[in-house]
């Protein structure tokens, strides 16, 4: 592009490079390249959001990076350093007097530049304006649904990587091409796995994110490597075991001190053993049910005060293999199964979800459940080593598994649905065996469970 400056003002325009460093760092790259056009910072990255550029860790390594970063020096860059977000990926566009977009190139790997033919070709008198919203290429939308109509009947080739792969040829990138200033989204179980890659695309949204963490510390070191990664300066940390009622209680009592507009319930636990918590739960039971209805519950005043406001909450593949069982929610009767007991109260928050999206319909307040498929989270590699072990070369990321979370938050297409059931951003059946469906009656005695097992104790 430096060495097309001149080719680009005979056609009446001006380059302008946006960057994310500091200012010290730009002028250092004006002087290797010998510019003589705009040079602008933006270590916030709202440039970078409102294009709706992408961000990539799987990207950076691309066989391709070697060659690009040669190419790079070979220009004559001769910085080696890295300021600003690391991850994030850049683009090329062409603006008219007025704001007629005529070109538009998002890059997919880090050195990814399009054609400068294509970019002249742009400036050009005659270039018709483009639309900035575009669906997934026909071509490509089709050959993902051919696909995915291959792979979704076998568990192994959808719930991995290459599922998510397959699935995401019909994505549509306008879909997170959105800004979610002025919205305070609240994950729990932020400090990692997909609650952590959820909170880092929900703050490079631009949305205030508040990480609800039982360890303060990790929550605290989670936060900074989000505001680090993103220029995102509105993120914080709520200290709150989600599987202890008094903590939800206080927690909730401090954030509905501001308003809340998404909630996102995350937090998860497979134990090996039966442990009991401080209000007589068994602790899977009370981290996947028992805790994130009684935080719905304390912050459901400010959830419909929002004009748009969405709870998701992260369910499992693995509730496909058990229906809401009630005998024993909490283990006393039985000799305790962490695995069950994980998939059940799985099971039982998708049910959760559909009965709080028609206690709240008519409301602002959308209501999904969802699940990620097999993510290579710290969870996974801690409760289940032997799976991790044999499936480790093709769990997917977690930010592949998150990917649903987010888009269910800020995607504006996804306010059309509540009480349904998602994966890799389609709706999906709840229901894949029918020894699974539960009675009418059951649903209810869940919310009742719930209700009396979340009340406020006696005084």
């Amino acid at each position: 592009m430096r060495d097309q400056i001149d080719a680009i003002r005979a056609r009446g325009a001006e380059l302008v490079i946006v960057g994310n460093g500091a200012p010290n760092f730009a002028a250092g790259f004006r002087e290797d390249f010998a510019l003589d056009c705009p040079l602008l910072v933006d270590p916030e990255l709202r440039a970078y959001r409102a294009a709706g550029l992408r961000r990539g860790r799987v990207e950076l390594l691309s066989p391709r990076l070697p060659r690009n970063a040669l190419r790079a020096l070979r220009s004559g860059a001769r910085q080696v350093g890295v300021q600003g977000d690391p991850w994030q990926l850049g683009g090329v566009f062409v603006i008219r007097p007025g704001g007629d977009l005529t070109y538009r190139y998002v890059s997919r790997e880090a050195g990814d530049h399009p054609p400068v033919a294509e970019i002249l070709a742009a400036l050009e008198a005659g270039a018709a304006p483009i639309s900035e919203v575009s669906a997934a290429p026909r071509a490509q939308a089709w050959l993902g649904r051919a696909l995915s109509c291959v792979v979704d009947p076998f568990i192994v080739s959808s719930f991995d990587r290459t599922g998510f792969r397959i699935h995401s040829l019909t994505f549509r990138a306008e879909d997170l091409e959105v800004d979610l200033s002025g919205r305070r989204c609240l994950v729990t179980g932020a400090n990692s796995g997909i609650g952590y890659e959820t909170a880092l695309a929900l703050a490079d949204l631009g949305a205030e994110v508040v990480l609800l963490c039982r360890n303060r510390e990790r929550g605290d070191e989670a936060a900074a490597r989000v505001r680090q990664q993103t220029g995102n300066a509105r993120i914080s940390v709520e200290a709150m075991d989600v599987s202890d009622l008094s903590s939800v209680r206080a927690a909730a009592a401090r954030l509905s001190a501001a308003p809340v507009d998404v909630l996102v319930h995350n937090a998860g636990a497979l134990l090996d053993e039966r442990v009991e918590t401080p209000d007589g739960l068994e602790a899977t039971f009370a981290t996947h049910v028992v805790g994130p209805f009684l935080l719905t519950r304390l912050l459901r005043e400010r959830l419909e005060q929002s004009s748009d406001a969405r709870v998701i909450w992260v369910s499992s593949g693995g509730m496909y293999t058990r229906r809401l069982d009630l005998q024993d929610p909490n283990w006393t009767s039985r000799r305790f199964d962490g695995v069950i007991a994980y998939a059940e109260t799985k099971r039982a928050q998708v049910v959760l979800s559909e009965l709080w999206a028609e206690a709240l319909r008519g409301s602002s307040v959308v209501v999904n459940a969802m699940h990620p498929g097999w993510a290579d989270t710290p969870s996974v590699q801690r409760s289940l080593p032997r799976f991790h072990r044999v499936t480790r070369n093709i769990l997917r990321t977690p930010a592949e598994g998150a990917d649903t979370v987010v888009w269910l938050v800020a995607c504006p297409r996804a306010r059309a649905w509540t009480g349904r059931f998602f994966f890799d951003r389609e709706q999906r059946r709840t229901h894949l065996l029918p020894y699974t469906t539960e009675s009418s009656e059951a649903r209810r005695a869940l919310w009742a469970l719930c209700e009396r097992l979340s009340a406020e104790p006696a005084r």
